[in-house]
């Protein structure tokens, strides 16, 4: 396991870096451009489509429930600041 790999994903958690976190955006707000029905909710296809390209840019096991887990806690922390 290489450096960067251990300082990311220590046991079961996977931690996310603030240049994953703009590329997981970037590529939803990518998705939510092209999806042609409006809808609240992202496809599964599109969280897929995000830990693959995270895994392979950083070097690192991304999966989809990692992604969707994560794209929660966003929102969370976005209704946190708008509220304040």
């Amino acid at each position: 396991m290489s450096s960067t790999q251990n300082e990311k994903c220590k046991g079961k958690h996977f931690t996310w870096s603030k240049p994953m976190s703009h590329m997981l955006l970037e590529i939803l707000a990518d998705e939510a451009l092209k999806e042609s029905q409006p809808s609240s909710t992202f496809k599964a296809e599109s969280f897929v489509k995000v830990a693959i390209e995270i895994s392979q840019k950083f070097n690192m096991q991304c999966e989809s429930k990692h992604v969707d887990n994560h794209l929660r806690t966003v929102k969370k922390r976005m209704g946190n600041n708008n509220q304040t």
